[in-house]
């Protein structure tokens, strides 16, 4: 329900709460899946005599992990003064933990003959149990049935199950003629035709009238969903009876059980090479209107993290109306031969969810039992200055032999080249009876040139006494030489100050440059000042493909003479060492 006294009462009462409340600041995720407690407004006309029962309800959504949450309430006056217009009110109440997930207070509401016209007080909630606070206040308000007569509709709270909510339409005070107001459903979250029945008229009250009902068809389904509002609203009222409430809110309590999610064995075959995956899947018991996380982490069994499989957890997230996702263990490769061995899975947190099979056994299933397998595996090396070096290739093979195995192999280019990077090389590798590996050598050219990591093949073939599970194999060649370096430089005159400006390529980011100003003084030159500047600016100003970054350095002018500039950039790990020297007169 909304009029301008309401905003107005809220508004003035929040500056109270906020000192209730601690100011803790949750992540997004971690906020969504704790259990929040809000509260609804309430309303009521208020009698002439006796009290009345104004109810609020107070409910929570989120994770359901942990026992049921209870929290504190208490009322504060607005604009209405407790023990006059209604009975202060305190107390813990405790929330069901399923069903409607939420429990009623009431407030006793006084009444009287006088006219004061409407009125508000506050219901405040504190010390959440087993919860936050998401809604900390719930807002009363109390028409005055004296005076001149107004339409208000009252909110209404239910089950999803009911069947029907009935929303009343209130005058506050009887009219001596009769009035008419339209009425009309409109959507909120609850969306008519599937959550809800939509509905329009006219309400007539007659002479010394003061109450009409307006009931709304609910429609029932079997989905775990958010409560749901939709609204009554009124429109048009005749006699010159002013509407003091328009709007109505109806809330659908989901009354559905959440789902169960489940996660199932599965089994893989090892493989001999590389990785394969392992995919156990996680089903929920039935689909849900609203979404479904849940967390998941692996854990040792007979296999082990690391040398058997990646260990994962993270958590999976099922949107509304999705009913299976799988958990993907990434399984290592190998060849040798021993019994299947187990991971386990194991499911925690359910959010929107309950737990049901929550331990799954992943399987890795060996498949090396049928004869000796071999594998070879990819190398590398750094590349040398000069001369050659062997990178040596390794040929795993199990299970061992009782007999000698051979194998052929041969190099192929990739992008190093055979005479210039690297030596070719073929012919028969044997592993003797009763060992597990062999290697093959091949020779590496080193030089002084930089240029890019580069690779060939080894690649086996035509064994005898073993079957070729991996047959190929990369061989790396790291470059270990300096990015060269170009430094250019130029004078630029000034009536005060001289300046050495230039650009070094290949350029990165932080170089620095070192400049030295020379003055010549009979056959020598001496050093008038040195400066160190960066070197800035990362763009590729000639268009060959490879960034510059310029650098300038000033002098103050010094009198007439000869001179010379000395510009060294030093190295750094990647690039070599470079300087330019630049001799001119003043």
């Amino acid at each position: 329900m909304k009029n301008l006294g309401r905003h107005i009462a809220r508004g003035a009462a929040i500056l109270v709460v906020v000192g209730l409340i601690p100011l803790v600041t949750a992540t997004p995720a971690l906020a969504a899946r704790q259990k929040s407690i809000r509260i609804n407004d309430a309303s009521i006309v208020e009698g002439d005599s006796g009290q009345k029962t104004m109810t609020f309800t107070i409910s929570w959504s989120g994770s359901k992990g942990g026992t049921a949450p209870s929290v504190h309430y208490a009322t504060a006056d607005v604009t209405a003064t407790a023990g006059a217009d209604y009975t202060a009110s305190s107390g813990t109440v405790p929330l069901t933990n399923g069903g409607c997930r939420c429990a009623t207070v009431g407030i006793p509401i006084l009444g009287d003959t006088m006219t004061e016209g409407t009125e508000t007080f506050a219901v405040n909630l504190s010390s959440p149990v087993n919860a936050t606070i998401a809604d900390a206040q719930g807002i009363g308000t109390i028409y005055d049935n004296e005076g001149p007569p107004s339409l208000v509709v009252t909110d209404v709270v239910g089950a999803e199950a009911s069947g029907t909510f009935t929303l009343g339409v209130l005058l506050t005070n009887a009219n001596s003629t009769a009035v008419s107001v339209g009425y009309a459903t409109a959507d909120g979250t609850a969306i008519a035709g599937s959550d809800y029945s939509s509905d329009s008229g006219t309400l007539t009250f007659n002479p010394g009238e003061t109450s009409k009902t307006v009931a709304v068809t609910i429609i029932d389904d079997s989905l775990a969903e958010d409560d749901e509002t939709f609204t009554l609203n009124l429109s048009n009222a005749t006699g010159g009876i002013a509407i003091a409430d328009a709007t109505g809110t109806a809330t659908i309590q989901n009354d559905d059980p959440d789902p169960t999610v489940s996660v199932a064995n599965a089994s893989v075959l090892e493989g001999d090479i590389g990785t394969t995956t392992l995919s156990l899947p996680v089903t929920l018991s039935g689909p849900s209107g609203r979404e479904v996380d849940v967390d998941y982490a692996t854990s040792d069994g007979t296999a082990t993290a690391v040398s058997d499989y990646a260990a994962t957890s993270g958590t999976l997230v099922f949107a509304a109306g999705e009913t299976s996702k799988q958990i993907d263990v990434t399984v290592n490769s190998d060849i040798q031969v021993e019994g299947n061995e187990t991971l386990t899975v194991t499911l925690t947190a359910p959010f929107n969810a309950d737990l049901g099979s929550s331990v799954a056994t992943g399987t890795i299933t060996n498949d090396d039992n049928v004869g000796p397998k071999l594998a070879v595996s990819d190398t590398s090396m750094l590349e040398g200055n000069s001369g050659t070096s062997p990178l040596t290739f390794t040929v795993a093979m199990a299970p061992v032999s009782g007999s000698d195995v051979t194998v052929d192999y041969t190099t192929s280019d990739g992008t190093a080249t055979a005479g210039s990077d690297y030596t070719a090389a073929s012919g028969t590798l044997t592993i003797p009876a009763g060992q597990s590996s062999g290697s093959i050598a091949v020779s590496v050219l080193g030089d002084t040139k930089y240029e890019p990591n580069e690779n060939f093949t080894l690649t086996l073939s035509n064994p005898v006494g073993a079957t070729i599970v991996g047959g190929t194999a990369a061989g790396t060649i790291t470059d270990d030489d300096k990015i060269p370096t170009t430094l250019t430089t130029k004078l630029v005159k000034g009536r005060t100050a001289i300046k050495a400006k230039g650009l070094i390529e290949s350029a990165i980011g932080g170089m620095m440059i070192k400049v030295s100003l020379l003055h010549k003084v009979g056959r020598k030159y001496v050093v008038v000042s040195t400066k160190t500047v960066g070197a800035k600016g990362l763009l590729d100003r000639n268009l060959d493909g490879i960034l510059d970054a310029a650098y300038v350095a000033s002098f103050k002018r010094p009198a007439a003479g000869a001179y010379r500039f000395v510009v060294r950039y030093a190295g750094n790990t990647t690039h070599a060492p470079n300087k330019r020297t630049l001799s001119f007169k003043l």
